[in-house]
């Protein structure tokens, strides 16, 4: 075989690049779409920098009675990526038999940066009804973001179940946040391994107490969660405490509660009276 001239090899070099080129070109287009948690350390935690578009991300209640925070910390996830949509949101429920109220309270949204206004309720009477309406709702491009919550014990909702809603999901760049029931976490008495790209286990936590001018009682804050994303692809599980914060709708950090159990210094007379009656019992 003669060998290749200077001609020659210039040419292959550039058909080189030129493929070097529509390569990258190519992984561009395919990375998927993600929008910022609004937190470096939530962020860098999953993969390309933010919460992925177009697959399902399962937050699954630590206990029966973390529930509600689960709830909250879904609505936080789905303001978050609703500002760069501004499309309504998808909401699915069970309507009977259930441990907690299925109804949304509209006055409670403002405060997570939901709109009731772009809320599309949706009240199914079984889990069969609610994963033909996840599908179905998956491919129409007028809801890109849906929540939905199985907050009963699954009998449907498996790996087949969520291999199809993520087909769905990426094929029409739809996002879905399934709240699962709380048996989810056990491991004889959960479905096994599904489709979704992440999982959230969510607890509750107390709140800072805040104090109002003349009351002498505290009031409620900020809502506070124990965070742990137990399952991410080419993400790096972690465990968080996080708070949201009503006036910039966004999480942070919580700060470390104060511990008020230290009992106050007492008079040398005090002390010896306590020593003594405990010493007597």
């Amino acid at each position: 075989m003669p060998p290749f001239s200077q001609h020659q090899k210039t040419d292959l070099k550039k058909s080189l690049r030129a493929l070097e080129r529509c390569s990258d070109a190519q992984k561009k287009e395919k990375s998927p779409a993600t929008t910022s948690l609004g937190l470096s350390a939530l962020d860098d935690a999953l993969p390309d920098a933010g919460l992925e578009h177009g697959v399902i991300h399962e937050i699954v209640p630590q206990n029966h009675t973390d529930f509600p925070a689960a709830l909250g910390f879904a609505a936080g996830l789905v303001e978050r990526l609703s500002k760069a949509h501004n499309l309504p949101v998808l909401w699915c429920s069970l309507g009977r038999g259930l441990d907690h109220p299925p109804r949304l309270f509209p006055p409670g949204l403002p405060a997570l940066g939901l709109s009731p206004d772009k809320i599309l309720h949706i009240d199914v009477q079984n889990e069969r009804e609610m994963l033909w309406v996840l599908e179905e709702a998956l491919s129409c491009p007028a809801c890109p973001l849906l929540i939905a919550a199985l907050n009963q014990p699954e009998k449907l909702y498996d790996f087949t179940a969520s291999r199809r809603l993520s087909l769905r999901a990426a094929r029409h760049q739809g996002t879905l946040f399934l709240i699962r029931h709380h048996l989810a976490n056990h491991h004889l008495k959960g479905r096994g391994a599904t489709a979704a790209a992440t999982r959230w286990s969510i607890a509750t936590r107390p709140s800072q107490p805040f104090f109002f001018t003349n009351a002498k009682m505290p009031g409620f804050s900020r809502p506070r969660w124990q965070v742990a994303l137990t399952r991410c692809k080419r993400g790096r599980p972690n465990l968080w405490e996080l708070e949201w914060d009503h006036e910039t709708f966004s999480f942070r950090l919580a700060a470390p509660l104060a511990d008020r159990t230290t009992a106050p210094d007492l008079p040398a007379s005090t002390e010896a009276d306590i020593y003594k009656i405990s010493a007597f019992r």
